[in-house]
């Protein structure tokens, strides 16, 4: 079945084919969005690259089958509790709210991104409390004073809408995976195990819901060493299970002098850099490209924002 987002990906990635994916089964998880033909595209072509690295060892690619159905399931949810139930993933005040034009997206499942808005709204404990006073904004003006106060908030924007907002103007123009390469990073290991041909990679992993733990783990799954490292007291709660699985798991404070020499070690081994701040996040704490460079020449840094690389909002607080 032809999928329009492999050529895409695979262009992205300076390959100068796509590569070959049989898909079985069938949709499972309905949407307005295209979201099962990206799914098995993303994990069809995260494949092909561990099936193109396992070559170098076994000479040949092996052959990528990607089960639509599974990969439904797993956009949705990876873990099925025996004996056992996960707690609600949501905040109770978290999610879509009526303003008084249009409507906003509030994320209030940290509880710093809770104390954001609720800074800004009132003190509120119930949801339709809250829905109440949603209603005497407009929904631009609440998202940004939400933001500003160094929460989370989106406007729920029409298609249209979103492609005449500068910042929608901005990211489609952007590339859909920006790299670039540095001589160091071409290192293959001495051997590799073709029944888990990342053995021996490891990944330090600074990525929170969703988007990056999901990475981290995909990497673990095929054998890298992942260790994620969050800041000291963070706590996600029912999604836990998710996105440490596969993961070995420890807390560091950033600005705090011993914490900062062990991350340092961390970073001068690793092989790879897994990361989901704001752009300047990691700048802000030292810890620019060229200073991530210094530390680990072959150390490939992936990281991933919620708007982007460029535009207005490409420093802005997103939640996937």
């Amino acid at each position: 079945m032809p999928n329009r987002f492999t050529p895409q990906i695979a262009n992205a990635l300076g390959l100068s084919e796509t590569p070959d994916i049989t898909t079985i089964g069938t949709d499972a998880l309905p949407s307005y969005f295209a979201v099962i033909e990206l799914a098995w595209a993303g994990i069809g072509m995260a494949a092909a690259m561990i099936s193109n690295w396992r070559a170098l060892e076994t000479g040949s690619d092996a052959p990528i089958t990607v089960d639509q159905r599974l990969a439904s399931k797993w956009f949705n949810m990876t873990i099925r509790p025996q004996g056992w139930t996960l707690p609600n993933v949501w905040d109770p005040l978290a999610g879509d709210y009526q303003t008084r034009h249009g409507w906003i997206r509030i994320h209030t499942n940290a509880p710093h991104h809770r104390a954001a808005a609720l800074s800004v709204l009132g003190d509120y404990e119930t949801r339709d409390d809250l829905a109440m006073a949603v209603l005497d904004w407009q929904s631009d003006m609440l998202e940004n004073e939400i933001v500003a106060a160094s929460g989370c908030a989106a406007t729920m924007h029409s298609l249209e809408e979103w492609q005449a907002h500068p910042q929608g103007i901005s990211i489609a123009t952007d590339p859909l995976i920006c790299w670039d390469q540095h001589a160091n990073t071409n290192v293959a290991p001495a051997s590799i195990d073709p029944a888990r041909p990342l053995r021996g990679i490891r990944v330090l992993d600074l990525t929170r819901i969703l988007a990056g733990p999901v990475a981290g783990r995909f990497l673990a799954a095929y054998g890298a060493d992942v260790l994620r490292i969050d800041p000291r007291g963070w706590d996600e709660g029912a999604a836990i299970p998710e996105v440490t699985l596969g993961k070995r798991c420890a807390g560091l404070d950033l600005r705090d002098r011993e914490d900062r020499k062990l991350f340092e070690d961390l970073i001068s081994g690793a092989d790879i850099l897994l990361h989901g701040y704001r752009p300047d996040a990691l700048s802000e704490l030292g810890y620019d490209a060229r200073t991530l460079r210094a530390i680990n020449p072959a150390l490939i840094d992936v990281t991933l924002s919620a708007y982007g690389w460029t535009g207005p909002w490409a420093k802005r607080r997103g939640f996937d």
